[in-house]
């Protein structure tokens, strides 16, 4: 963006100095503490361009505020907001995951949703499962769409979306039938499984989860479940990896309570070769130095998947008058796209720090230009369950006048008065050098080699509970896994993890095709949405079944418009065999793009997406139907 810009008295967003800008942003603040109360500011942050890093982005915004007042926050993960519900229900605790490593004693390997080709494509879950599948393990892949990682797979077995766990009670009703389930791993580390039994053999509503039951739910052929079933009754140790796109729906919490409790009925849990089905990050090895916070935490908290509704409602007291974004494409990245700009052009102030003029920045009042990581030095950790650390130096000068996120938020400080306090009179290489010289950390390390790396021994999640139960249980209510929980029922969920039917609401939202919105493999969420070089190499496309297409008389590669109540987008189709019909698949990130119709230009999944949350307050993204039509 070269330079700071400030929206004009006519409406316009025009370029100003850093001195002008930085002002109004410190006078803004100190006018809305005033007159409504620090909690009438919120804090919102994400993973942008400083996501993960030692003090860039996030972390230089909320030790700002940790020092000057406790304003609102948003909280909540979008990624897997339900998935750690069930395993902080189930287990207890967020459990680190399993090391990739393990992978190579599993004999079967079942991606579940998941899609590490696309999404993980920095850690080595992939090639953890090439060499397992090189070693003669069989990998399944169980996804309404044949994603890139189906190259990994032996086998795709198709599944309508929001369906898994009536597959998984068809599984068990199999195992029960044939005398295969791992009744020893069930008495001694699991509790109320006797319940969910009960409603998988029909006991508890006459109704029993066979095989021809669970095939007119999720689509497949009953012979396919039955092979599904034979493999985990007579190959072990077997691996469930869930993706985390299943439980961004609603009822999304039974999706990862399902995949625990079959990994309990076959006894593929606390092993090699058995990883835990839980979220899967956490590991933890490597701990990543941050900016120390000062005396302040939030006033109160608004939940990442809905703040939007949180400020539009107007049941906030105080009500939000300004809000201050940092490392987050926040228009992009939430539900419901127009309800997003809606309740951010109520406020007073918008301020927007970013490297570039994202969707959100466009509608701010005051923007801050960023600079990148290859622009800054700091200390980056490997994704999720990943053993690394590593020193990201400085490749490349900063062009025009962009700042780093720890210059801007200290300059913004010296205007609130705490300026040496937020500093501590240290630049960012004194922080640096800092860290690196603590003598407990290993940090010095990364002067030399630039990498740090786990060596120790690979971990097993839940291997000391599974070894020996009664000596090391789980942080739950019986100690064991709580299969049966009245904790989900207060929620509105089921006691076990049954197949609940997702229906749109309101009703006129019921459209013929349901809308998968997952990751794009060339951008992280919205990051790289602007980058026109991978767009060349992957552009926005809507995936469509051929059967779907011909009824529609839509053409691969020409423009569709793919709409429902809460929006349009249009973008190009592509017609492929490898989704299911009744399922189309728009990859979420793309900029919002609106002509002068309201019409997204771009392919903007999340104009389509609701506000709705599952019991639990997760995020509902794959939880859309829609319509499309040809679009000359």
């Amino acid at each position: 963006m070269g330079t700071p810009w400030m929206r004009s008295a006519t409406g316009e967003l025009v370029r100003a100095s850093w001195q002008a800008a930085l002002d109004a942003v410190a006078a803004e603040l100190v006018r809305v503490r005033e007159q409504w109360g620090a909690e009438a500011i919120m804090l919102a942050t994400g993973a942008g361009s400083g996501g993960g890093r030692g003090f860039s982005g996030a972390s230089a915004a909320a030790r700002l505020f940790s020092h000057w007042a406790a304003v609102t926050q948003t909280v909540g993960n979008l990624s897997h907001h339900s998935a750690t519900w069930v395993e902080l229900n189930m287990l207890g605790q967020e459990v680190p995951a399993d090391d990739r490593a393990t992978l190579l004693a599993s004999r079967l390997i079942v991606l579940w949703g998941n899609n590490p080709a696309d999404t993980r494509m920095g850690p080595n879950t992939e090639h953890y499962i090439r060499l397992a599948r090189d070693r003669g393990a069989q990998v399944v892949l169980i996804d309404p769409r044949l994603s890139d990682s189906g190259a990994l797979c032996d086998v795709w077995l198709p599944i309508r979306p929001g369906t898994d766990a009536a597959l998984v009670a068809g599984l068990v009703y199999m195992l029960e039938t044939w005398g295969a389930v791992d009744r020893a791993f069930l008495e001694s580390h699991a509790s109320g499984y006797e319940v969910y039994q009960s409603y998988v053999m029909g006991r508890s509503d006459a109704v029993p989860k066979t095989p021809a039951w669970a095939s007119e739910i999720t689509g497949l052929p009953v012979e396919r479940i039955e092979w599904l079933a034979q493999q985990f009754a007579a190959v072990r140790p077997a691996s469930i990896l869930p993706g985390w796109g299943p439980q961004r729906a609603l009822w999304g919490e039974q999706f990862h309570r399902a995949m625990i409790t079959l990994a309990c009925v076959t006894g593929n849990m606390g092993k090699p070769g058995a990883a835990l089905p839980g979220v899967g990050v956490r590991n933890n090895r490597m701990q990543l130095p941050r900016l120390p916070y000062g005396e302040h935490r939030a006033a109160r908290t608004l939940h990442n998947a809905s703040w939007a509704q949180a400020i539009s409602q107007g049941t906030l007291a105080p009500p939000i008058k300004l809000a201050f974004i940092a490392a987050s494409n926040l228009v992009n990245r939430s539900s419901n796209t127009w309800a997003c700009l809606r309740a951010l052009q109520s406020l007073d102030t918008v301020v927007v720090l970013d490297p570039f003029m994202t969707p959100t920045a466009k509608l701010a009042d005051i923007v801050l230009p960023i600079n990148t990581d290859l622009e800054r030095s700091d200390v980056v950790t490997g994704w999720g369950s990943d053993m690394h650390l590593f020193a990201s130096q400085q490749v490349a000068e900063t062009p025009d006048a962009a700042r780093s996120d720890y210059w801007v938020c200290a300059e913004i400080a010296q205007r609130l008065g705490i300026g040496s306090v937020y500093t501590a009179g240290k630049t960012p290489d004194e922080w640096l050098a800092a860290w690196r010289s603590e003598p407990t950390d290993a940090l010095a390390a990364l002067d030399g080699q630039g990498v740090l790396r786990y060596d120790g021994a690979l971990r097993v999640a839940l291997a000391d509970f599974c070894r020996d139960p009664g000596r090391h249980p789980l942080p739950t209510a019986s100690g064991r896994i709580e299969i049966c929980s009245e904790a989900a029922a207060q929620k509105g969920l089921p006691r076990v993890p049954s197949y609940v039917a997702a229906q749109p609401n309101p009703p006129e939202m019921a459209l013929p095709l349901q809308l998968l919105t997952p990751h794009h493999k060339l951008r992280a969420n919205s990051g790289h949405g602007g980058n026109p070089w991978l767009r060349q190499i992957d552009d926005q496309y809507l995936w469509i079944n051929p059967r779907d297409a011909t009824a529609r008389g839509l053409v691969d590669g020409k423009r569709v418009r793919v709409r429902n109540a809460l929006g349009v987008v249009e973008c190009p189709a592509r017609v492929t065999e490898r989704i299911m019909p009744g399922v189309v698949c728009l990859p979420q990130g793309a900029w919002f793009s609106p002509d002068e119709q309201g019409v997204d230009q771009a392919g903007s999944a999340n104009v389509l997406t609701s506000l709705d949350v599952t019991p639990t307050g997760g995020n509902t993204t794959h939880s859309v139907w829609v319509e499309v039509e040809r679009y000359d």
